[in-house]
């Protein structure tokens, strides 16, 4: 299921997992791009998994449409944590401060072996209309993330 209602994007699917081993899956920066959708996430910088909101981590990305060239890295800022439950960060470029944008996975247990996995993309925070402009939301599409909830049920199996 797909709820598109602009400045965010939230899709839904259940994955024959665990929340504990889908949570661990997901607080991994290490394995980001194995369950990339988009096509943007290359790698992690550092191997640590996320334990705690403020961490921040840095990843390697690559955007064919990005004016200022096609590889660059992020620094993502955890900002809510709740283990086997919730996980979200906000996104900037490295050494820069977060312009609003947040990525979110909910995980809600259906049983002991099945999750329903609900991906949020919000961009409502943004407010400065210089990066609204050069950003040019969304950064991904509906099908994107739905291919990234894809990939992490199949990492998950």
């Amino acid at each position: 299921m797909t709820e598109n209602t602009a400045p965010r994007i939230v899709v839904r699917r259940t994955v024959q997992a665990p929340a504990s081993k889908v949570f661990t899956l997901l607080s991994d920066p290490a394995r980001h791009a194995e369950i990339d959708g988009s096509g943007t996430v290359r790698a992690a910088v550092g191997t640590t998994p996320i334990t705690t909101v403020g961490e921040v981590f840095v990843m390697e990305m690559h955007r064919e449409a990005r004016a200022a060239g096609a590889d660059y890295r992020t620094d993502n800022h955890v900002v809510r944590l709740k283990p086997d439950r919730r996980i979200a960060w906000t996104t900037a470029l490295v050494d820069d401060t977060p312009s609003g944008f947040f990525w979110e996975f909910e995980l809600q247990l259906e049983d002991e072996l099945t999750t329903e996995v609900v991906h949020t993309y919000d961009w409502s925070q943004v407010t400065d209309p210089a990066v609204l402009e050069r950003v040019g939301f969304p950064l991904v599409s509906a099908a994107q993330m739905q291919a990234t909830l894809d990939r992490l049920a199949n990492a998950v199996a």
